[in-house]
């Protein structure tokens, strides 16, 4: 359906703002007492980065093409208000998960929701690639994922949706310490919404990633050392504990 005459007057006018706004990957933005967001391509700072990431011009117009794909197949994804090729406006779809969880906001119906969300996007045959909590938002009333980046796919392997499921769960225990219960919840959510045959791969995979926890030690040490009481380093070993014994 083409847009209407407001839709196409409210995107220009967003647009302009966007094209006044300095080279930034992410910006809020107010129209008409509504929040947006612009994003534009990243601005690598170094060689370095350019070379580890590939040039962003490219990741973001493959991020834009991935979020109307998602969205065409009813995925709950950031909404596009407005786009040209070097920028777009995004909906402001509420307050990221890991702001939640850390000011104790985030309960065990809002985790298995969460786990449940992610379920149902496997089902529409996606893989986000990285569903951590700062990249799902909350509104009160429905979730939504953000920033489809490099493992994002449109025709996901179970492999993929395996790999989503596993980095949830450590998303979780790497924000929150892995003594939270609120892994176990979004797993539970998980498994009540998804594919059996997912969680077997899930289970598979992480019993070949064994090694991982052995070349993570190191940053667990340190970690320690540091009296940090949050590390991704030791969240890979509590996330396997936690698919062993589900």
């Amino acid at each position: 359906m083409p847009p209407t005459d407001t839709e196409s007057t409210l995107a220009e006018r967003l647009l302009q703002i966007a094209r006044a706004l300095p080279p930034r990957r992410l910006t809020p933005i107010t129209h008409e007492g509504k929040s947006y967001f612009v994003k534009m391509p990243e601005q690598h700072a170094s060689l370095r980065w350019r070379l580890q990431k590939g040039d962003p011009k490219a990741a973001f117009a493959r991020e834009v093409e991935l979020l109307r794909g998602f969205a065409a197949k009813g995925a709950a994804v950031a909404r596009i208000v407005a786009a040209e090729s070097d920028r777009i406006v995004l909906a402001d779809h509420g307050t990221p998960l890991q702001s939640l969880v850390y000011r104790g906001q985030a309960d065990a119906s809002l985790m298995q929701r969460t786990g449940a969300a992610l379920a149902e996007l496997h089902a529409r045959g996606l893989a986000h690639g990285r569903p951590s909590l700062r990249d799902i938002c909350w509104n009160d009333k429905d979730l939504t994922f953000l920033d489809l980046e490099a493992g994002a796919r449109l025709h996901a392997r179970t492999r993929d949706k395996a790999r989503d499921l596993s980095l949830l769960l450590h998303s979780v225990y790497a924000t929150l310490g892995t003594e939270t219960e609120l892994a176990e919840l979004a797993l539970q959510g998980y498994r009540a919404a998804g594919s059996e045959t997912v969680w077997r791969k899930t289970q598979s995979l992480s019993r070949n990633l064994w090694w991982l926890e052995y070349l993570a030690q190191p940053g667990v040490w340190l970690h320690r050392l540091r009296g940090k009481t949050r590390s991704e380093y030791a969240a890979i070993r509590a996330t396997r504990a936690l698919i062993a014994r589900a």
